[in-house]
């Protein structure tokens, strides 16, 4: 009854989150349970549909509006702290995100001496804690979420197929700028042969298509039934369309990474997360060693976009060359610094920009040697035993099998659909991987 009253002052949020609030999300209150589920639903939408707005956006000169996605993010995490923090019951995960990003940031600062790149780092992992703290909310909604999702992956397929088939729609090729930063929206490849063409649709680049596609490809096939032959098809199905639109978007990374772990969630249920847990462990030792086992190899490759060719120029120039930035800035084994490569360069470094194309490279140029920790302790989350949901567990690691399978060839905590997917993900096995009953919340939060 407390929470009554604002939920009540929010009509559309509950009638649309009703059935959201239910167990297995890190936030203690039924009002943010509400908020927290109703930003995720609008900042996955305007994601989904990044290309029209921000080209509306452009039409009338008001490109730095699409910040206040942003806010989104920020809004509940701060309010859920304030909340929190004068009941005196602080949640640890605040804490444990405060103190890492707060060491690595000051790394950032004596390596380099930019505060605004570590600020702009930890914008980029922001989205791993609002999905830590939604958990379950995210990859295993209630009805009406999962329906809007449903709605959202259409949506996404859609979009890449009207653009495969030839049509050219009024945002491609634009480019914004914000805060002295170009930002590039349906970037055109320029790219003849109709099969080979990349494509976004009507989100902001074919990458963003292949990040959060199969992220909603996995929660959605895992709550399909697969009680009958009826159904196994019907999950077969989506599985393919979701394999050809990203084949579409020539994301030849993310295609690699999907492609077994829709398969094995398209089996019967009874092994896997033992499965998944499989493909996990391989992608991590590829996403891991690959950067490192090919420094000074060189390779035969074809042209075109099918080919070897973008594997090659990532052994050849972009992880040597990372690992040149990382290794002649970095403070003994720390790394450079939160935001110490990637996307942040492009304002203390725009010279020496490197995009990592890879999440252990990106990790390690973050955080240094406490990579190794931060990864450790998500892979033995991922092989504890279940104590809770098995439903919930198994797309959780699915998103985290697919986040490091892509992650071999792209630093995919930099795309923010994955890093929600990725976060909630975590924040799932954090919670199910333990005792499914807890008796008491001080064991999860700090005074």
């Amino acid at each position: 009854m407390a929470y009554s009253g604002t939920l009540s002052g929010a009509a559309f949020g509950k009638r649309f989150i009703r059935s959201e609030m239910i167990a297995g999300s890190n936030i203690d209150s039924p009002a943010f349970v509400t908020f927290f589920t109703f930003c995720m639903a609008v900042y996955l939408s305007i994601y989904s549909l990044e290309a029209p707005i921000r080209y509306g956006l452009f039409m009338v000169g008001k490109d730095s509006l699409i910040l206040m996605r942003d806010g989104l993010i920020i809004a509940p995490l701060f309010f859920l702290a304030a909340s929190q923090s004068l009941r005196l019951q602080l949640h640890a995960g605040f804490v444990v995100w405060a103190v890492i990003m707060a060491f690595h940031a000051m790394v950032l600062v004596g390596t380099v001496g930019s505060p605004e790149g570590a600020v702009y780092g930890a914008k980029v992992v922001m989205n791993l804690l609002f999905g830590f703290f939604a958990a379950s909310l995210l990859i295993s909604p209630g009805p009406r979420m999962t329906r809007w999702m449903a709605l959202l992956w259409f949506l996404i397929v859609l979009g890449v197929c009207l653009e495969k088939g030839g049509m050219t729609f009024p945002w491609l090729g634009i480019k914004t700028v914000i805060g002295d930063l170009s930002v590039d929206v349906s970037k055109d490849w320029e790219i003849t042969d109709p099969l080979a063409k990349r494509v976004a649709g009507f989100t902001r680049s074919s990458i963003a298509v292949a990040a959060i596609l199969p992220c909603l490809t996995i929660v959605l096939l895992c709550k399909m039934k697969s009680e009958t032959p009826k159904h196994l098809i019907l999950k077969g199905l989506m599985a393919l369309v979701a394999i050809a639109s990203v084949f579409m978007t020539t994301q030849k990374g993310s295609i690699v990474a999907l492609i077994p772990i829709a398969g094995i969630l398209c089996v019967q249920p009874v092994r896997q997360p033992a499965r998944l847990r499989m493909a996990f462990l391989f992608f991590l030792a590829l996403a891991v060693f690959l950067p490192i086992w090919t420094v000074g190899v060189h390779m035969k490759h074809g042209a075109g976009v099918f080919s070897t060719e973008s594997l090659y120029l990532r052994v050849a120039y972009t992880w040597p060359d990372a690992w040149k930035w990382i290794l002649n800035h970095q403070m003994l084994w720390f790394g450079v610094g939160l935001g110490g490569i990637g996307g942040p360069q492009r304002l203390y470094a725009p010279d020496s920009f490197n995009p990592s194309d890879n999440i252990a490279v990106l990790l390690y140029g973050y955080f240094g040697i406490f990579a190794i920790l931060y990864v450790g302790i998500v892979s033995v989350l991922a092989l504890r035993p279940v104590t809770g949901s098995i439903q919930r567990v198994t797309p959780a690691l699915g998103i985290l099998a697919f986040a490091f399978g892509y992650g071999i060839v792209l630093s995919v905590i930099e795309d923010q659909a994955a890093s929600l997917f990725l976060g909630a993900a975590v924040g799932v096995l954090w919670r199910e991987t333990r005792n499914s009953i807890i008796p008491s919340e001080a064991s999860c939060r700090t005074v």
